[in-house]
């Protein structure tokens, strides 16, 4: 979706109002696929931690919490209605949860605090992917795993992407070269999630 203007961002990138609430059920319906594969590729103890960037409506990270029953969920979202939605829903199961407004080039926690980082659908609209993957490699444990799962877009779309690299029809490869640097090392987890690329990376 086109960013039309800096104070009234798009749907996709900040979800608020009664617009809001409809768009993040329909991502919810239309990720079910990516949340599915997703819990498949994070393997978390029954302690386990795990943060999700950009979580929505927190439905992924109620997902790890059947599988993860005694585990501590965190999660940043830079919208307060998705912040407040998924609070509401976690603590309905009675969880140990820390979610927070923000943005993933800075993470609230300290360095070595997570077995698992996840991060569906959400690379496109970092600003500074390298402060974000930077900040993903510090609070990750040694061994923990990073699920990136990215979105394919449109030419008119990505062009106006917050992401330089989301822009060019090499985001893939470019994505490899990012998490090289940040200390990551990478695979493509085939196939995937409908029209989503799935990257795994470990530390």
């Amino acid at each position: 979706m086109p960013i039309t203007s800096s104070t009234h961002p798009p749907q996709s990138m900040l979800p608020h109002g009664l617009a809001g609430r409809l768009f993040g059920r329909l991502m919810e319906q239309f990720n079910r696929g990516a949340y599915a594969r997703a819990v498949s590729l994070i393997d978390l103890p029954t302690e386990g931690s795990v943060l999700e960037l950009g979580f929505g409506t927190g439905r992924l990270l109620e997902m790890l919490a059947v599988k993860s029953t005694d585990g501590f969920f965190a999660g940043i979202d830079a919208s307060p209605l998705m912040v407040a939605t998924a609070r509401r829903r976690l603590d309905r199961r009675h969880v140990a949860r820390d979610l927070r407004q923000g943005n993933a080039e800075y993470l609230p926690w300290p360095e070595d605090s997570f077995d698992a980082v996840a991060a569906l659908h959400c690379f496109q609209f970092w600003a500074d992917p390298v402060s974000a993957l930077c900040e993903v490699q510090r609070v990750l444990r040694p061994g923990g795993t990073f699920l990136l799962i990215l979105r394919r877009h449109g030419a008119r779309d990505a062009e106006r992407l917050p992401n330089p690299w989301s822009r060019t029809p090499h985001e893939i490869e470019d994505v490899f070269s990012l998490l090289k640097k940040a200390g990551f090392e990478a695979r493509r987890e085939l196939p995937d999630a409908r029209n989503s690329p799935i990257i795994v990376a470990k530390v």
